[in-house]
C-alpha cells in the first residue's frame, strides 16, 4: 500500500526533456512507483493532478551560511519556489568548523541573529541542527575563510604551521560530512590567500571525493585571470570545480561571459570537470566593504574602521572606487546604515549629504561596517548567455534567513524569494528560450549529479520523494527590489522525503529534512550522468 499516489500529472523526471503521463507513488521517504495508472485503491491518499506538472524537488546549490535554520519558518521562501534541498557553506563561509580565533565573532552573531552557539566542530553543528529539525534537506561545504579566520593570527602572513592547522581542520570538517571546500576570494580573509594555499586545501577535499566551489578572485576586470586560476586549482588538486554565480560585473567588462564560457569549454576538453552556477538577475547583493581595496581589510573589520578614519586611507579607498568605474547610481543601500538612507542609491545619499559618491561609500562604512547593497551591474545579454549554456546550474545565492526572524538585516535581494520561479517563468514558459524539460534538468538532476547527491534530483523508483507539483499557468515570482519579501506563486504542493510540506498555499510545519553528508553519499553511477 502506497502512502500517496499522484495521478494524472504531466511528469518531467529531471532527465528526459519530454514529459510523460505517469502515476507516481510514495511509500515512506522514497518513490515506490513510477509507471502505469494503479487506481485509487493503491494508496492511502490519492491526489488528482490533472492539468498540473510534477517535477523533482529543486536543488539550490548556492545558499547562505545556514545560521537561521534554528529559527521558525527558515525555509518558507524556498519551499514556495519548489526548493527541497539547499547547499550552504558557500563563498568561503560555513557554520563550522569554528577555530579558536572565530569564537568571539560567532558569539556576537548568535546574539545578533538569535541562535544558540554551542558547537565548534561541523559534526556538532549537524547534531544541533538535526535535533531542532529541518524543513528541507541541506548540505554544506567547508569555508576557506572560516578556516582562516578561526586559526590565522595575521591574514597577510599565514605561516606553514597555520596552513597545516587549516588542512587538519578541513579534513575534520569533511570527515564530519562536508561536501568539499568553498572559497570567497573577493572577501577577507580569503582574499589574502595565495593560489598554492588553496591548492593544498583543495587536495584534502579531493582525497575525500569532494569538490571545490569558488567565488572567484575577481568578477570584474580580472575575470579571465580568475577563471584561469580556478582551472589551475582544479588541475593541480585533481578535483571537480564549480564556479559560483558566474558574472561579469561593471560596464567596462560587459560582453565577457561568452569568452569565459569558451575558456571553460576548453578546460573541459582537456578532461577537467568544471562548471558554473548563475542566478537570473542583473544585480548583485553583497557587503559594501567588498568594493574597497583588500589591503584595507588586512586587520579585519575593526582594522578597516580605524584605517578609514585617516585621510590617507579615505582617499585611497575613494580613488580605488573611481578607478574601477563604480556606478554609484546603480548601487542601492539595503540596510539602515544612515538615517533615511535605506533604499537610496549612493549617488542620492551623496547629494543629500553634500559629498562625492566615492567619499560617501567611506562614510557609510564608518557608520555601518556591515552595510549591505544591491548593485545593478550585470549585462542582461551576459546573464542570458550564462543561463542558456547547456550545462549551467541555476542557483539563488540567497540568504537562508527566515522571513519573520526577530532580527532582520535590511531588505533581501528578490532572488531570495523568486530565483527559481523567475527562471522557469521567464526562460521556459514566457519567452520559451529553453525547453521546460531542460530547465527542470538544470535545477534537479544535473546539480544532484554534479554535487554527488545520491538518490536526489530525479523521479525514479528508489529515489527520495523530493517532489514539486506546479500549475504552469500561475508560476511567477512576485519579489521585487522595492518589495522583496513576497512568496512565489504557482507551486501547488511540495514533498520533502515523502512528507507533504506545502499545500493550499501554506507551509505545513513539519521537519522531514535530511543533512546530506559527503561520507554517506555514493558517487554517481554512469546511468545518472545522462544529459539530454
Amino acid at each position: 500500500m502506497l502512502d500517496t499516489l499522484i495521478t494524472g500529472a504531466t511528469v518531467y523526471d529531471g532527465v528526459d526533456i519530454e514529459p510523460r503521463q505517469l502515476d507516481v507513488g510514495i511509500r515512506g521517504e522514497k518513490i515506490a512507483h513510477v509507471g502505469d495508472e494503479l487506481g485509487s485503491g493503491a494508496a492511502h491518499r490519492v491526489i488528482d493532478a490533472r492539468g498540473l506538472v510534477l517535477c523533482p524537488g529543486f536543488i539550490d546549490t548556492h545558499a547562505s551560511t545556514g545560521l537561521g535554520y534554528m529559527l521558525p519558518r527558515a525555509a518558507d521562501n524556498k519551499l514556495f519556489q519548489g526548493v527541497t534541498t539547499e547547499i550552504i557553506g558557500n563563498c568561503g563561509t560555513s557554520s563550522g568548523p569554528v577555530g579558536p580565533r572565530l569564537v568571539g565573532t560567532m558569539e556576537q552573531l548568535a546574539q545578533e541573529i538569535g541562535f544558540a552557539f554551542t558547537w565548534r566542530g561541523l559534526g556538532d553543528w549537524f547534531d544541533q541542527v538535526q535535533d531542532y529539525g529541518l524543513p528541507f534537506n541541506i548540505g554544506t561545504f567547508v569555508g576557506h575563510s572560516t578556516l582562516r579566520a578561526g586559526l590565522c593570527a595575521d591574514a597577510q602572513q599565514v605561516t606553514p604551521t597555520e596552513v597545516g592547522e587549516m588542512v587538519a581542520l578541513l579534513d575534520e570538517g569533511i570527515a564530519a560530512g562536508g561536501l568539499g571546500l568553498s572559497t570567497g576570494l573577493v572577501y577577507a580573509p580569503g582574499s589574502f590567500a595565495e593560489t598554492e594555499e588553496i591548492i593544498e586545501l583543495a587536495k584534502v577535499a579531493a582525497r575525500a571525493g569532494g569538490i571545490y566551489v569558488s567565488h572567484i578572485r575577481d568578477e570584474r576586470q580580472g575575470l579571465e585571470d580568475s577563471i584561469d586560476e580556478t582551472v589551475r586549482i582544479g588541475r593541480e588538486a585533481e578535483l571537480p570545480i564549480l564556479v559560483s554565480h558566474l558574472k561579469s560585473a561593471e560596464k567596462p567588462n560587459w560582453g565577457k561571459i561568452p569568452k569565459v564560457i569558451k575558456r571553460i569549454e576548453a578546460a573541459r576538453a582537456t578532461g577537467l570537470e568544471i562548471n558554473f552556477e548563475v542566478y537570473p538577475y542583473a544585480a548583485v547583493s553583497t557587503k559594501l566593504r567588498t568594493f574597497i581595496p583588500k589591503s584595507t581589510m588586512a586587520d579585519g573589520v575593526a582594522g578597516m574602521v580605524e584605517k578609514l578614519k585617516s585621510e590617507t586611507w579615505r582617499q585611497r579607498s575613494a580613488d580605488w572606487l573611481v578607478e574601477r568605474g563604480t556606478d554609484f547610481a546603480a548601487m542601492t543601500l539595503i540596510t539602515e546604515s544612515l538615517p533615511g538612507a535605506r533604499g537610496c542609491s549612493v549617488t542620492e545619499i551623496a547629494a543629500d549629504h553634500g559629498s562625492l559618491p566615492a567619499q560617501t561609500v567611506v562614510d557609510l562604512l564608518l557608520a555601518d561596517p556591515d552595510a549591505w547593497i544591491v548593485y545593478h551591474c550585470i549585462n542582461e545579454d551576459d546573464m542570458d548567455a550564462a543561463i542558456l549554456w547547456h550545462d549551467s546550474i541555476i542557483c539563488s545565492d540567497s540568504w537562508s534567513h527566515p522571513i519573520n526572524a526577530p532580527n532582520q538585516f535590511g531588505d533581501p535581494h528578490p532572488r531570495t524569494f523568486g530565483a527559481f520561479t523567475r527562471f522557469l517563468e521567464r526562460y521556459a514558459l514566457s519567452e520559451e528560450r529553453i525547453p521546460f524539460g531542460h530547465a527542470v534538468r538544470k535545477i534537479t538532476s544535473f546539480p544532484a549529479h554534479w554535487l554527488r547527491l545520491a538518490g536526489r534530483g530525479r523521479i525514479a523508483e528508489g529515489h527520495f520523494a523530493d517532489l514539486v507539483l506546479l500549475d504552469l499557468s500561475r508560476v511567477r515570482d512576485k519579489a521585487t527590489f522595492t518589495d522583496p519579501r513576497q512568496m512565489s506563486e504557482g507551486t501547488d504542493r511540495v514533498w520533502v522525503n515523502g512528507t507533504l510540506m506545502l499545500e493550499d498555499g501554506a507551509v505545513i510545519r513539519r521537519m522531514p529534512g535530511h543533512i546530506l553528508k559527503r561520507h554517506e553519499m555514493v558517487h554517481r553511477h554512469d546511468q545518472e550522468r545522462q544529459t539530454p
